[in-house]
């Protein structure tokens, strides 16, 4: 399966995740040092209300992480987001 989007949310209806932005950036450049050949392949937004739901997804003509580069991110999105929920979202290969 090719990775095409990463779904982060709390555990808890209740709680919700911080704002994102700053940290998500940072996780992408570790992420383009070890996987340079991804750069500017995904963006990401955050949904402003409660939970604050936080999705990184394929964009352009990239057509999806391979199992490597997705377990990376995912590790680095769970290490990031202690407690929260990272789901991986994809598509099969051709």
């Amino acid at each position: 399966m090719k990775a095409m989007t990463f779904l982060v949310k709390p555990q808890s209806s209740i709680e919700a995740l911080p704002e994102a932005k700053d940290l998500v950036q940072d996780l992408l450049e570790l992420f383009y040092e070890y996987f340079p050949e991804y750069e500017g392949c995904l963006g990401f937004s955050q949904s402003p209300r409660r939970p604050r739901y936080l999705f990184l997804y394929m964009e352009g003509p990239c057509g999806g992480l391979l199992p490597s580069a997705a377990l990376f991110l995912k590790d680095l999105l769970e290490t990031a987001f202690p407690g929260a929920e990272v789901r991986v979202y994809g598509k099969p290969w051709p």
